[in-house]
């Protein structure tokens, strides 16, 4: 069955895209990869931010290229924001390093604008009002999934920088755990059996080596 096609503009240019794929593979089937910039094409990096106009008069909202499907009459405009050095985290993080670090903290009027722009979903403005409060822990809840994308950075008038916080606390609070050092741990020896087990697998030439590896997956176990 012959997939449907839709008519996109991107950057002032129209393709025809394919029903269903994302923004970021229609522009690679176009030829015109270059007019987005991507990373991890998977929802991860916050590369490939845009912003969106529809067709049908909907309100226009941001989100990644490399996971929004293509609709007809879509209009993508490219809207990468400058990488902002963060400081460095600290150790059992407070209220007033907080306020310290970030003066911006109490700069925030409330207009959401950050919380809209937000591809990830994140309850940007309340949680810069939980930062004021010191309640960071939730804090670091809220920013469980931020990409770092930098958008709500860049529709805040008044340079709050809540993206560049909410990172700033959960680096602070995961370094306060006290983790043990891996390195320290005590390694169990490997048995004679997973010994011989790693020789039949690496010890050959390329070719006999993709052989048993195949094998491997598809038996589950190794026969010496």
């Amino acid at each position: 069955m012959e997939t449907k096609k839709v008519n996109i503009t991107v950057a002032g240019k129209t393709i025809q895209a394919r029903e269903g794929e994302t923004i970021i593979h229609a522009l690679w089937q176009s030829g015109l990869g270059h007019e987005i910039q991507t990373g991890c094409v998977g929802g991860v990096c916050g590369a490939c931010t845009v912003t969106l106009r529809f067709a049908d008069g909907r309100q226009g909202s941001t989100d990644l290229a490399c996971l929004r499907p293509v609709e007809e009459g879509m209009e993508v405009f490219p809207f990468p924001v400058d990488a902002l050095a963060s400081p460095p985290p600290v150790s059992d993080p407070n209220e007033d390093q907080l306020r310290a670090t970030f003066p911006t903290v109490d700069r925030c009027t409330k207009c959401d604008n950050c919380t809209i722009a937000c591809p990830m979903g994140i309850p940007v403005m309340d949680s810069v009002l939980r930062m004021q409060k010191g309640q960071l822990e939730a804090v670091a809840e809220d920013f469980t999934t931020c990409i770092h994308c930098g958008l709500c950075r860049a529709v805040c008038e008044d340079k709050v920088l809540p993206h560049t916080m909410g990172i700033w606390v959960r680096r602070s609070l995961g370094m306060s755990v006290d983790h043990p050092v891996l390195d320290q741990a005590s390694k169990a020896e490997m048995s004679d059996r997973e010994e011989l087990e790693w020789e039949h697998l690496l010890n050959c030439d390329d070719e006999e080596r993709l052989k048993r590896a195949k094998n491997f997956r598809k038996e589950g176990t190794i026969v010496l």
